[in-house]
């Protein structure tokens, strides 16, 4: 339950609340038995037959607290709880305290029309015994108002929990607010970014590409242009294809549409003739952190071309409950091209080592027997 812990105290299901209703149960026990003196007479036989009723009825109210049990038997409990109580107070008038407790515990447990069943009960019986055994009236007037009592503390402490509980959830509410307005303060600034990347960066990059083209047709209408030139003229427009294509790329990410990761991986495999697989079930990726897992395998692919040219090169995408990893690895160099083992701790490296912390993966790049291995790992919750 929600609330101070003076209320929990009669939530019923702390060991305290449980260990002071025991202990209350057995002072009122032993202060009705010095009250009414045991004995076999038809009077006290009655009394003591109540006082267990009261007792046990108590003790079944603290059990079905702790099993949680509907508002059916527990007003019945407490409905003969307050009625065997109120039977003794004529003669006992500390077994007051039964109809008391069994008022509270009703006001705390059920609607307040429910409720008033338990304490009525109590007064009637207490009516009743006083008629019966012609007793003064004087007690029975103390066990209605220790009825009342009952009825309007246990009111006053349940309005109290729903308060408590109402404020928990307004802070509940206003915390998720705070998140949501956080969340799109957020996405309004990415998707700033992404404009202002689109318009200066995929703009000049469609402009230059433009040029590229107008001056290819130049080349090619000028026969004294050598076969180097047109290689290079094609080259440079492959590389402004490419990054006119991580730019657009770059724009869905933050604007969070970018393509599945299986998708962009299978597009850059394809383009660089490396075998890639993909285990496990797929399932969509934060933008973070699938646009980190394909700069990663880029950036792979790219030291692998540079450093080992005609090695083969594979990449593995392994989704796991928990998890994503991705694997790229390269054979050895061919052809006297620089040992693998020279390159590696460079920038590239060190930038999408930095650009993993952010999502809280982590990466082990490093040699291995047939060449280079870089493998990076993200949780991701399910």
């Amino acid at each position: 339950m929600v609330g101070r812990p003076e209320l929990r105290l009669w939530a019923g299901r702390s060991p305290l609340a449980n260990a002071l209703n025991l202990a209350l149960i057995g002072w009122v026990t032993w202060n009705v038995t010095a009250e009414t003196p045991l004995g076999i007479s038809e009077t006290h036989l009655a009394n003591i037959v109540l006082l267990g009723v009261a007792a046990l009825a108590w003790l079944s109210w603290l059990v079905l607290r702790l099993l949680g049990s509907g508002p059916v038997p527990t007003v019945a409990v407490l409905v003969v709880m307050a009625a065997a109580g109120g039977g003794l107070v004529v003669s006992a008038p500390v077994a007051i305290v039964f109809p008391a407790v069994a008022s509270l515990g009703a006001a705390l447990a059920m609607a307040f029309s429910t409720a008033l069943f338990v304490p009525a009960a109590g007064a009637l019986a207490m009516v009743a015994s006083a008629v019966v055994t012609s007793g003064p009236y004087g007690s029975v007037y103390g066990g209605l108002a220790a009825c009342c009592g009952g009825i309007v503390f246990g009111l006053g402490r349940k309005q109290a929990e729903e308060r408590a509980q109402q404020a928990a959830l307004i802070g509940v509410e206003k915390d998720r607010a705070d998140i949501e307005q956080a969340r799109a303060e957020l996405l309004a600034e990415r998707n700033h970014l992404a404009r202002e990347l689109h318009d200066v960066l995929a703009h000049t990059l469609s402009a230059l590409s433009l040029q590229l083209e107008a001056f290819d047709t130049l080349v090619e209408s000028d026969p004294t242009a050598g076969p180097e030139v047109r290689a290079g003229v094609e080259r440079l427009r492959t590389l402004v294809h490419e990054g006119l294509l991580e730019a657009r790329g770059a724009v869905r990410a933050l604007r969070e549409d970018a393509a599945p990761l299986p998708e962009q991986l299978t597009r850059l495999c394809d383009e660089h003739d490396v075998e890639l697989s993909v285990e496990g079930e797929a399932r969509t990726l934060p933008a973070q952190t699938s646009l980190s897992l394909y700069r990663i395998a880029q950036e792979a692919v790219t030291n692998a071309m540079k450093h080992a040219p005609g090695a083969p090169v594979t990449a593995r995408l392994c989704f796991t409950p928990d998890s994503v990893r991705l694997e790229v690895r390269n054979g050895l160099a061919t052809g006297g091209a620089p040992a693998l083992q020279a390159s590696g701790g460079g920038y590239g490296l060190q930038g999408i080592a930095e650009r993993l912390a952010l999502v809280g993966g982590s990466l082990e790049a490093g040699p291995t027997t047939e060449g280079w291995r870089v493998c990076a790992e993200v949780p991701v919750a399910p």
